[in-house]
């Protein structure tokens, strides 16, 4: 179950991704702007989640930045993340994923969230900011092809 969470989160992700190469081929700046930034955030919270589950530090202080990188960069940053997310999420459906991990929240507070607490969240996280995303960039031409989990399904099966 937490692979296809996972898969379903890479799946919205992508879907993103590719509303903002249209708005970037037609040089839709606001679009543009606002795609990058949230995704830039999202990917921010993933690389910060993901450091939780492998035991690494990251060196994260905000879950925002305003000096974004390339598109580029952050779509591989995406791409990557999430493969690695499917992955752990594969190694974990028989070993322990509701083991507690203490850690550090960014504002400097404890946290402590199982794995699959932490991969649900993740996934909760992307589709809240993208789903709210999608509204506002719908106004100019460049929703995202889908975020609902019966849309997501639905286009497994064809």
């Amino acid at each position: 179950m937490l692979k296809d969470i996972m898969i379903y989160k890479k799946w919205i992700d992508d879907n993103a991704i590719n509303s903002l190469l249209e708005a970037e081929k037609d040089k839709c700046q606001k679009s543009i702007d606002d795609i990058r930034f949230w995704l830039a955030h999202i990917n921010i919270v993933d690389q910060i989640f993901k450091a939780h589950l492998s035991g690494q530090k990251h060196d994260y202080t905000s879950t925002v930045t305003h000096d974004l990188p390339p598109i580029q960069d952050i779509i591989e940053s995406i791409h990557e993340t999430d493969q690695w997310f499917i992955d752990y999420a594969e190694t974990l459906d028989g070993n322990n994923p509701n083991k507690p991990i203490d850690f550090i929240f960014t504002d400097g507070s404890p946290g402590t969230l199982t794995p699959s607490e932490m991969l649900t969240h993740l996934l909760t996280h992307g589709l809240y900011h993208l789903s709210v995303l999608d509204q506002k960039i719908s106004e100019h031409g460049y929703g995202l092809k889908g975020v609902l989990l019966t849309t997501h399904k639905k286009s497994l099966s064809k």
